[in-house]
Formats: structure tokens, sequence, C-alpha cells
């Protein structure tokens, strides 16, 4: 295992912060990333990678890792480093108030590719192979000459340059109290759909494009685009990615995190990037629900103030209709019972019990498109 770690621009004179990448394995074109707590207060999935970090050290002694692996446990220090009142705040930069997974305008990797693949021209192959070891040349051009000027900016520009060149980008998120749930593209549904069935995901999301410009669609959704843009050159979807959230910030326990884990090595051992031995292959199990499009997502509104009393948990199926949270008032005794604008499966609640009118307090996964389809806040 090699360790690397680089030090960040500082928005703040005599203030950095650094990041600290793991790489396991041979460098032979096969490549994994995985980076965790892209929103800093969001921490199962860096107890995954504790365990993960100590799996794949074990994997790698014995000779077993087929493909280069690079474990990013803390992928924000800025977020990470955030308080207030005693509360970890990683979401959102304090500074600027950017969310930390939505990457600026500055970081269309796609756009600036074939920007300077038509200013430049390629020599294309017959081959698609050869052409995505071509295309990533172009694209590192790419990332190495964008400019940075902020802390966050400097961070992005590190995560993307140690994952640029992956097959597999996994961004590991949690919500506040979900179930498991995974975002995706629905072109790599069947690379994705192991990786589902081994974490055991209840809910799959796909799309695209979300819209939002996350750490990981900037990334896979490259290949797609360049097909689309150039049709009759041989390309592949040389990149697949997914946000995989870990339930909710506070189902954080050793169980849970080494089960998820060994999901993530099973997934990579069922996709030729590691070889586990025999006795250690797990089947693979069956599929909790099929994927929702992203467009099928309802946000369900407070559309008044008072203590939110949940009616249904993560994970319930709802009607149409169906009461799914009262809002109570104890001074007025009000009363106000919010229902499901759709049949869908509840995946995730609002951490507060406050309800208030601008916050949102659960999220349903409908499987017909409802028009109003976009990526939290």
């Amino acid at each position: 295992m090699q360790k690397e770690t680089v030090t960040l621009i500082g928005s703040t004179p005599g203030t950095n912060y650094q990041l600290t990448a793991l790489h396991f394995g041979p460098e032979n074109g096969k490549k994994v990333y995985l980076q965790a707590s892209l929103h800093g207060d969001e921490l199962p999935g860096s107890l995954v990678a504790y365990y993960l970090h100590r799996l794949l050290l074990r994997l790698e002694q014995e000779g077993r890792l087929e493909a280069r692996i690079v474990l990013v446990p803390f992928c924000n220090p800025i977020g990470l480093g955030q308080m207030l009142n005693y509360q970890p705040i990683g979401r959102f930069h304090f500074a600027s108030a950017q969310n930390f997974n939505r990457l600026t305008p500055d970081f269309n990797l796609s756009q600036k590719l074939i920007a300077l693949i038509e200013r430049e021209g390629i020599a294309w192959s017959d081959t698609a192979a050869d052409n995505t070891a071509l295309l990533r040349r172009y694209l590192k051009r790419v990332i190495d000459e964008i400019e940075v000027f902020s802390e966050t900016d400097s961070m992005h520009k590190t995560l993307l340059s140690w994952a640029y060149d992956a097959d597999i980008v996994l961004d590991l998120h949690c919500d506040n109290h979900a179930v498991l749930h995974m975002y995706g593209c629905p072109e790599s549904w069947h690379r994705l759909e192991p990786l589902a069935r081994y974490l055991g995901s209840q809910c799959q999301l796909l799309s695209e494009d979300s819209g939002s410009n996350s750490f990981d669609e900037v990334l896979y959704s490259i290949w797609p685009r360049l097909r689309a843009h150039f049709p009759t050159v041989p390309l592949e979807l040389a990149c697949i990615g997914s946000t995989v959230e870990f339930r909710g910030e506070y189902q954080l326990s050793h169980e849970l995190a080494a089960q998820d884990a060994e999901a993530l090595i099973q997934y990579l051992n069922q996709q030729g990037y590691l070889q586990l031995p025999e006795e250690r292959h797990q089947a693979l199990p069956a599929l909790a629900r099929e994927p929702h499009p992203l467009g099928g997502l309802c946000y369900i509104d407070a559309p008044t103030s008072g203590i939110a009393v949940y009616l249904v948990q993560p994970g319930d199926w709802v009607e149409a209709g169906q009461a799914i949270v009262d809002i109570v008032d104890p001074i007025s005794l009000a009363k106000t019972t919010v229902r499901s604008p759709a049949a869908g499966v509840v995946f995730a609640h609002s951490g507060q019990r406050l309800a208030r009118p601008e916050r949102k307090l659960m999220s349903i996964s409908s499987p017909v498109e409802q028009g109003n389809a976009g990526l939290s806040p």
C-alpha cells in the first residue's frame, strides 16, 4: 500500500488542509476509486473505509488484487473541520455556501474535453480500448489545466486527478434517517446492479443527467456524452459511478460497516478487480427493489410549522394519498396531516423533528415520473 498526501491551496493565510489517498494493488490499467465523506459530517462511509482498508491490506499481501484500488477515507478535510455550536456542519462550505458535492462549472469535464478535441483534433483508433486510453490522456490535460483559487476547488481538482482514469467510481455518503440507497446512470445499471445486490440497497434511483454536477456524475457522464457527440467513433462506457448512501448518519456501527466493506469486496471480486479464494465467494443476493427513475423522486415539504410525527418509516412502501406525517401544534391543538403524492418507497426522513415550511420532511421514490426530479440540496 502506498500513501499519498497532498496539501490543498488555502483560502486563508496560514491555513491549509491535507488530503490522503491510499493506493493498493498493481498499476496495470484497471482501476477502482472510492472516496468517503465528501459531505464532511457524513461518517458511515468513512467507517466502512476503515474496514475496507484492513481487507485491502490483507488481499494485497496475499497477491489477490487485480487492479489499482484507490481509497480516500476522508475526502473533505474542509467540511470535516467545520463545527457550529458543537455540531459538525459538513454539507456546505461556510465561506461560500457551496455544497461540497456540487462542482462548479469550471469542472464540466465533458464539455472541456470535447472542446479540446475539436480545437486540437485527435487521432482516433479503430478499437474502443485504445480510444479510452487516448481520451484519458486528454482528460488528464483538461484537469491539470483547471485554475483553482479556493480551497474547495483545490480539493475537487485533487480528487478528480485521483479518479479520472478509474473504471469504477464510488462516492460514499449517507442521509439523515434512511435505508441504504444508490444513485446511478441507466446505461451502466447492468454493472451497478450486482453492487446493489451485495449491499442490500433498498432503493435505486437512475438518471441520464441529474443536473446536479455531483462528483461521480461529473466523471461517469463523460463517456455517454462522448458517444453521443462522436457517434461513428468506437467508444466504450469507460467509467461507471454511483453515489452510495449508507443509511442514516446515526446508523453507524462496527457490524454494519464491516458488513458493507465485505459487500464492496464481494462486488469487486465479482467484477474481476480482485480475486477472493473460492471459499470466500458469496452467492449474488436477490435485488431488494428494481430501480426507479430519478424523475420519480418526491420531496415532501412541510406545509406548516410544528412537531413532525412520522407515520411511516424508511423502507416502507406507501400509496398515493396515504397519511405519512402529522404536524402538530400543542398551543393551538392544530394537527395537519401530510399525505403521499404518489405510490413509492420511503427511503429517507429529515433529521429534524421541528417541521418548518422551508424544510423537506421525507424522500419518496416512485416508479412513475413525477416531473420534479433533482438531488437533495
